[in-house]
């Protein structure tokens, strides 16, 4: 590990008052739920949670997002011995089916999503053929600009996923990401805190590289099914979502 993502990651936590010698120990990729009997603005949900367990008992819930670099902030708390408290490798490996096993379904989102891409992409071609010059890409940026964005969404927030004897697979519209078993550490399955894109796949591997996907096409009622293929492989894999919700507020199913 680098010296300057050691540094970065010690910034953090001392910006927040902690070290690792007050730490008893970490969670991370796990929900903060100290009101288990009913939905709580205290209970926390969603991917990039981590829980730091201080020493005099009391805990203390971050959110990690992208620019707090939740690699370096877990490397940085094992270098230094503080315990991963929810890290449960399942031990052994059990044979795996050589064929491979799809999670995908239909998304209606994804079908709205491609025709404003494309609506944004021949409005933007209209206007700067239509009016030409200066006043023509000046009214046609906005619009090409939309464009990317939505290309950016069908690519990052409608993965679905697929299984084999060898890895993971992660599909999105143009690319196929694969992550073999024996790279894989933890992975853990929530509700996104976009209600939109109803849930997630958090991945960490063995060099504690962080990844997080957005898995809205897997059929929420498959996931169990997908974790426990994952224990086979030796992965300490959880769902904590339940299937039978929409989103993580839905009061309209069961809880």
């Amino acid at each position: 590990m680098e010296e300057r993502h050691l540094n970065r990651a010690r910034r953090f936590l001392q910006r927040r008052g902690i070290t690792p010698q007050d730490l008893a120990g970490f969670s991370f990729m796990k929900r903060y739920t100290p009101v288990t009997e009913r939905h709580s603005n205290e209970n926390k949900y969603g991917p990039g949670l981590l829980t730091l367990h201080r020493k005099d008992g009391e805990d203390l819930v971050l959110t990690l997002h992208a620019r707090h670099h939740p690699s370096s902030v877990v490397r940085y708390l094992i270098k230094e011995g503080v315990p991963f408290a929810n890290l449960h490798t399942p031990t052994g490996q059990t044979a795996l089916p050589d064929t491979a096993t799809t999670y995908r379904r239909p998304s209606l989102y994804l079908f709205w999503h491609t025709i404003l891409c494309l609506l944004a992409f021949c409005l933007g071609f209209y206007q700067a053929g239509i009016r030409g010059g200066t006043d023509g890409v000046i009214i046609s940026l906005p619009l090409f600009a939309l464009a990317v964005y939505w290309a950016y969404v069908l690519q990052t927030r409608f993965c679905y996923l697929s299984l084999d004897d060898k890895g993971l697979h992660v599909h999105s519209m143009g690319r196929v990401v694969t992550y073999p078993y024996e790279k894989l550490m933890k992975i853990n399955f929530d509700f996104a805190r976009e209600q939109q894109f109803t849930h997630v796949m958090e991945v960490l591997e063995k060099d504690c590289r962080y990844h997080l996907y957005y898995i809205g096409r897997v059929p929420r009622t498959q996931l169990p099914d997908i974790c426990q293929h994952l224990r086979r492989a030796g992965i300490d894999a959880t769902c904590s979502l339940n299937p039978e919700k929409r989103y993580y507020g839905d009061v309209y199913h069961r809880p």
